[in-house]
């Protein structure tokens, strides 16, 4: 929707069409594209031998081929008409989070506003599912995939906003993020701890700054929650007593039942006990859902399973090919070293390491929309900031 004022530019506008001429020939789209189209090719060709003629594999990279010509079209107004680098997507992208979390934080207690975001997200029957906790942001993708990104964009935030001098607004955006992940999913907390560990390993601070930085971390986040509960008394006692036990459920029932555990840990644990034969790993079997029921092939959403009962070892590894393709310009620039060459690969193994923790859990890497979404313009304009730097060099 963003892009369409933008591609209607590029019909009528000479300017705007010489500005897409020139990006279809940029070096790392050409190299998604044809990622993608291979992809493709191969699933196309495992159904056919197979004889099973699944094609709902295919169908969601066609998806992702959309969401990236879509932002090819944004990439043309925010390079050429506002002039972004690297940077102000990491900044803009984390504002989007911010502003989604606090939509997220008032439709939780405010059935008016509910009723106009179902308009948009289409999320009616998982919010009732879910008890009314999730499926409350202006989002396409309301459950797993927006967790998911939450996890991203908490990495994102860390390298955007902590490696530097870190202030009291900083830290009411990492709040609000958190509190976002509480109603967009709990597998956006494994991204914070990520973050953690990023901002714990980087090198633009001492550890005695670290250190104090997380002792002041706390201390704010308890000051934050005394006013928050001065300030908002009914959305507190509507976090305290529906959404955090669904937040931290796993701290829950080790307090109650002596067990820490969720109940979606416990279906992933059944999940990962799902048969697999040697043949099926080495093969495939051409199946990615059910013929009969269009569920998930086997009953399991691991990623890891799903890649291999579709197309097998050889498959999954040109799906981890991809992903760390498409990871791999975000790198360190020397014309714009505010972080560190040190800092930029601990930003890129972390972003990795995200993605692929969680595919242990569903499709993730290579597949995901909402994490491809974010990935894919990162990693152009760093590869745009890198190219404009070795030209900047000659």
């Amino acid at each position: 929707m963003i892009a369409f004022p933008i591609i209607i530019c590029c019909g009528i506008s000479s300017i705007y069409r010489k500005w897409f001429y020139e990006e279809m020939r940029n070096p790392f789209l050409i190299k998604i594209f044809f990622f993608q189209l291979l992809l493709v090719c191969i699933g196309l060709c495992f159904s056919i031998i197979h004889l099973t003629f699944d094609y709902s594999y295919i169908q969601v990279i066609f998806t992702q081929q959309i969401h990236a010509i879509a932002g090819i079209f944004l990439i043309i107004y925010l390079k050429n008409r506002l002039h972004f680098s690297s940077m102000d997507v990491e900044k803009y992208i984390v504002y989007a989070y911010l502003v989604q979390s606090v939509i997220q934080l008032v439709a939780s207690v405010s059935p008016s506003l509910v009723s106009v975001l179902v308009l948009f997200s289409r999320a009616t029957k998982f919010q009732e599912t879910a008890a009314g906790i999730r499926g409350l942001a202006l989002s396409s993708a309301t459950g797993w995939s927006l967790g998911l990104s939450y996890g991203l964009v908490y990495i994102i935030f860390v390298k955007r906003f902590l490696l530097y001098k870190v202030g009291i607004s900083k830290m009411i955006i990492g709040i609000l993020l958190l509190a976002g992940t509480f109603f967009a999913g709990r597998s956006g907390f494994v991204g914070a701890a990520i973050g953690v560990l990023f901002l714990i390993l980087n090198n633009n601070q001492s550890f005695t700054l670290k250190f104090f930085l997380i002792i002041k971390g706390i201390f704010f986040i308890v000051v934050f929650c005394i006013f928050f509960y001065l300030l908002f008394p009914v959305l507190t006692n509507h976090l305290i007593e529906r959404v955090f036990p669904f937040a931290f459920e796993p701290f829950y029932k080790l307090a109650y039942n002596d067990r820490f555990a969720t109940g979606s840990t416990d279906v992933l644990l059944r999940m990962w006990s799902v048969p697999i034969s040697f043949i099926e790993v080495l093969c495939g079997t051409g199946y990615f859902t059910d013929p009969i029921t269009g569920a998930y092939f086997m009953g399991p959403d691991v990623g890891v399973l799903r890649n291999l009962f579709y197309w097998g070892i050889g498959g999954y590894l040109l799906v981890i090919i991809y992903q760390i393709v498409l990871i791999q310009p975000i790198r360190y620039i020397n014309e714009k070293a505010s972080t560190s060459k040190y800092n930029m690969i601990l930003y890129q193994y972390a972003i990795m390491l995200y993605l692929f923790l969680l595919e242990l859990k569903a499709m993730t890497i290579g597949f995901n929309k909402m994490t491809f979404s974010i990935v894919f313009l990162l990693s152009y304009f760093y590869f745009e900031d890198y190219r404009s730097s070795c030209y900047n060099t000659k």
